[in-house]
């Protein structure tokens, strides 16, 4: 059947949508990635800077020290020590104040206009800061670092890292160095500004993009060959299969693995077995309807010839009775092949079992009893060659089925077995729990090869002769024996024909 293709199939295909969502997922993982790394990074950074200041405020309140007097309140400084606190604003990109004993800015680098704008004037017209704003409590520390824009004395749309270095005074507050750095318009202009790590994030992200390109497509390339499959199966191709490199074999999940497999192969080797099983199953029931349909048409075209010419008067009367027999085995042989159909869809359905306690070797004379007429047809001579004793015959099954089972069986064997033939019936010990039903006749036997597909539906050892039946006998003998959870075996006869074995559980009850 011709393939079709379908653009939407391709287009909603599971590759692309993986795909898609995996792009999604990393792009959300490098999201958070940067978020916390950013968080991390900027403390880092800070937390440097910081130490960073600190010292360059310790060196600037070492040179300062040397040009202030007793009482560290006034400032006298040469052009050299005030360049060093221009040098240190500079090379540290900070605003340097230099605060005496009063709290007074006696020297700035720069002056903000919020800090002008909220500070004091004193009658020498130096900024002085409030007592809340001076680092009082450095007097005998190393100094302290805040974020913020300090007392609102520093740009409102900055944020800011301020650092404080004490001056060494003889006694009380002696002054110190502030440097105010900006860190830009918020805490993470660090990393914003990091133009070498957004780089690498960026090629990151594209090296995984394609690692989860690789990996998806390894992953649903299968699994589109499996929907694809499945599409021209659903078609009507049920030759279709699951190839998953181009040039190979398909795999079965019957056939031996070496290594460990995941869940995507065995997935592919399921699909293809049930693909196969079912257009093995379709080949069957087409050979059935065909075999089955001739069969009909035979016995239909006897009895339809012998009931016009008896209803012609064509027939002399006194043959009419020797047709009218033929007519009836005919009709016997339409209802045998009408029940052989039936258990074709019955089978299946039939799980629930009637089980008693009986006596084998008495229902297997019943049930070639009933086979009579075959027997004598053919002049067949059966043996029944019993091994057990009265109180080892009592087994425990379903009646019912277990004479099904044995008629199917001794039935066939009949029907295989050559005019004078022998036939020979065991019932044999297996066990403590079990007994051994054996029928083996001397006719042509069953090849090797026939042997494995024997209890399959719709199975016949010889298709090219158009022998009666349907080929569900076996199928249906097996289908019983295993819902009694015993076995049956097919094997060569010491009589030269086929031997067919089966188990049923025995019991120390009385026989009925």
């Amino acid at each position: 059947m011709k393939k079709k293709t379908d653009k939407p199939f391709h287009k909603l295909s599971i590759y692309r949508k993986t795909l898609i969502w995996m792009i999604l997922a990393i792009l959300v993982i490098f999201l958070i990635l940067a978020v916390v790394y950013s968080i991390l990074y900027t403390q880092a950074r800070i937390e440097q800077l910081e130490v960073q200041l600190l010292s360059a405020a310790q060196a600037a309140v070492e040179r300062a020290e040397t040009n202030m007097d007793d009482n560290n309140i006034n400032f006298v400084s040469t052009h050299q020590e005030r360049g060093y606190l221009s040098f240190t604003a500079k090379s540290t990109d900070s605003i340097v104040w230099l605060i005496n004993s009063k709290g007074q800015i006696i020297y700035h680098s720069a002056l903000p206009k919020s800090a002008r704008e909220n500070l004091e004037i004193d009658e020498m017209k130096l900024p002085i800061l409030s007592q809340e704003m001076l680092n009082t409590s450095a007097i005998n520390v190393d100094g302290f670092s805040e974020l913020g824009n300090y007392f609102s004395l520093l740009p409102q749309d900055e944020q800011w890292l301020t650092v404080s270095y004490p001056l060494s005074g003889s006694y009380g507050y002696g002054g110190e160095i502030m440097l105010h750095h900006s860190l830009g318009e918020n805490r993470f202009s660090f990393v914003l500004g990091e133009e070498s790590l957004w780089v690498s994030m960026f090629i990151a992200f594209v090296f995984a993009i394609f690692i989860i390109i690789v990996l998806s497509r390894n992953i649903t390339r299968p699994i589109s060959k499996i929907v694809k499959t499945a599409e021209d199966v659903y078609h009507g191709n049920l030759q279709a299969r699951v190839y998953l490199k181009q040039n190979s074999e398909p795999l079965y999940i019957h056939e031996s693995i070496e290594h460990k497999e995941d869940d995507i192969m065995i997935l592919v080797r399921t699909m293809n077995t049930l693909i196969s099983k079912w257009e093995k199953q379709e080949n069957e029931r087409d050979d059935f309807t065909s075999s089955i349909s001739h069969d009909l048409r035979t016995p239909l075209t006897s009895i339809k010839g012998f009931l016009g010419a008896i209803r012609d008067g064509t027939i002399p009367e006194e043959n009419k009775q020797h047709y009218l027999d033929i007519v009836y085995q005919e009709v016997d042989r339409l209802q045998k092949l009408i029940e052989n159909l039936f258990d074709t869809t019955t089978i299946g359905k039939y799980k629930e079992l009637h089980k008693t306690v009986f006596d084998i070797e008495y229902l297997i004379q019943e049930v070639i009893s009933s086979l009579n007429s075959m027997i004598n047809q053919k002049s067949i001579h059966i043996n029944l060659d019993c091994q057990l004793t009265d109180d080892e015959l009592s087994v425990v099954a379903d009646r019912d089925a277990i004479q099904r089972v044995i008629y199917n069986i001794l039935s066939n064997a009949i029907k295989y077995t050559p005019d004078n033939g022998f036939i020979r019936v065991g019932i044999l010990p297996k066990d403590e729990q079990r007994v051994t039903i054996s029928i083996e006749d001397d006719g042509e036997g069953i090849s090797k090869e026939d042997r494995t597909h024997i209890f399959e539906r719709f199975f016949k050892v010889n298709k090219s002769r158009n022998t009666e039946g349907s080929g569900m006998g076996l199928y249906i003998a097996r289908t019983l024996l295993s819902m009694h959870e015993q076995s049956i075996f097919v094997g060569e006869s010491s009589l030269g024909g086929a031997r067919f074995t089966f188990t049923l559980e025995k019991t120390k009850a009385r026989k009925i």
